[in-house]
């Protein structure tokens, strides 16, 4: 069996802004990625890797440009790879099965890219072919982009492996998706709390800050293949054979959650609007560069075009808030994640939180941190746009200092089955 040098897994995100280092409000799950053309393989650990569209589904990898500074970076390697269109294998490991040395079980299934023995969660993907979306406009005729620093790589997902204890429901894959962090005071809640969505918009998607997958409140994991101990799901090659009308069966998978941004942006009549984005991650440090992902395609309830695209468009900027674990600010992001801003112009209010009107977007007073985005560019998808939001000004709030900071669990666990997400 192969063996490979195994990065550290000591990646964590409990920083202050002040200290010189990007934000700390969003998780930036990392990732080991494989990648090979046959004769060459490589082992990079690569932080923020994100889903970035649902049909196709692609996944963006953005890590140094090669060549750049510090010279020999440790993703280098993986760069060229993928420059020369080598297979990919995006792999999760647990840190407790962790160790020294990876070991390699076998190829993938539908691509070259060695697996590791200890990887739990496998996307095996290519670099992203153009195509068109289903209105037939033109998507991805290339499928990398520099960002400042940065070069985004957008990956076209070919086939998913999960452990088969997991598929199976006898051990459960256990994420926090928001921070921990403990305000000062109730700075930024309305009294009334917020409102019922399911009144309002009849469909609703739930969220939770504790992810549990598999779970009651999840889907069942619909392998066709069964690999090296692990379930296999197959992606058929076109967007149009993928899609999914069910607003359930659409979603995307509970094992590898989604970083939320609260976006919010002005209206033409200067009204506030927030929209909860769970697609939005982190491009570039420095420069630091947003990314969130806002639907436009009409697929169903869960993926139809938002008037956030549209404000956000007509004013090239829009503000991302950080939210945390809490009762009260968990009922805002479900109200606002589900009632549009045309089923409610006052949605803030309604999802029970308190706006400063700033010129450039709408602050939330709760958020322990506002960030300011100035939008440089827009990627079209397939049913996600993602817009590039220079961040132009950070505005802490008063009590998120370096004694108290966010403080996020960036790696999974795996466990036993324990209550659902």
């Amino acid at each position: 069996m192969m063996r490979l040098s195994m990065p550290p897994l000591d990646y964590h995100l409990q920083r202050w802004p002040a200290d010189g280092g990007s934000p700390a409000f969003f998780p930036r799950s990392a990732a080991l990625v494989t990648a090979t053309d046959g004769s060459r393989s490589t082992l990079a650990l690569v932080n923020g890797p994100s889903i970035v569209n649902r049909f196709p589904f692609i996944l963006a990898l953005c890590l140094p440009r090669p060549g750049g500074s510090p010279p020999a970076a440790p993703t280098d390697e993986l760069a060229r790879l993928l420059e020369e269109g080598a297979d990919v294998a995006v792999q999760f490991v647990a840190p407790e099965q962790a160790s020294d040395t990876a070991r390699i079980q076998s190829p993938g299934v539908t691509v070259r890219a060695p697996v590791l023995d200890e990887a739990y969660l496998v996307y095996e993907a290519r670099l992203a072919r153009p195509g068109r979306d289903f209105a037939g406009h033109s998507i991805l005729p290339r499928p990398i982009r520099d960002v400042a620093r940065q070069r985004i790589y957008f990956l076209e997902i070919t086939a998913i492996q999960l452990s088969m204890e997991i598929a199976e429901g006898r051990r459960q894959i256990h994420w926090q998706s928001l921070p921990d962090w403990t305000p000062a005071d109730n700075l930024g809640f309305l009294p009334a709390g917020a409102g019922d969505p399911a009144a309002i918009s009849g469909f609703t998607k739930g969220y939770s800050a504790h992810y549990r997958f598999p779970g009651a409140a999840t889907i069942a994991f619909e392998w066709d293949a069964v690999e090296g101990g692990r379930a296999v799901k197959f992606l058929p090659p076109l967007p149009e054979d993928q899609v999914e009308v069910d607003d359930d069966r659409a979603r995307w998978p509970c094992f590898f959650p989604s970083s939320l941004g609260l976006i919010t942006t002005w209206t033409e009549a200067g009204q506030p609007n927030l929209m909860p984005c769970g697609s939005t991650t982190v491009i570039s440090d420095d420069p630091l560069v947003l990314a969130p992902c806002v639907a436009y395609a009409p697929i169903n309830q869960r993926y139809a075009p938002r008037k956030t695209l549209e404000l956000i468009r007509a004013t090239g900027r829009f503000g991302c808030g950080a939210a945390y674990v809490d009762a009260r600010m968990l009922a805002a992001i479900r109200y606002a994640g589900n009632v549009s801003l045309a089923q409610d112009p006052e949605k803030p209010l309604h999802a029970g939180l308190e706006v400063a009107a700033d010129s450039w977007a709408p602050r939330l007073l709760a958020s322990p941190l506002h960030l300011e985005c100035e939008v440089i560019d827009e990627i079209a998808l397939g049913t996600h746009v993602m817009f590039l939001g220079a961040v132009r000004r950070m505005v802490p709030r008063g009590d998120l200092t370096a004694h108290n900071p966010l403080r996020w669990s960036p790696w999974a666990t795996l466990g036993p089955w324990l209550s659902p997400g």
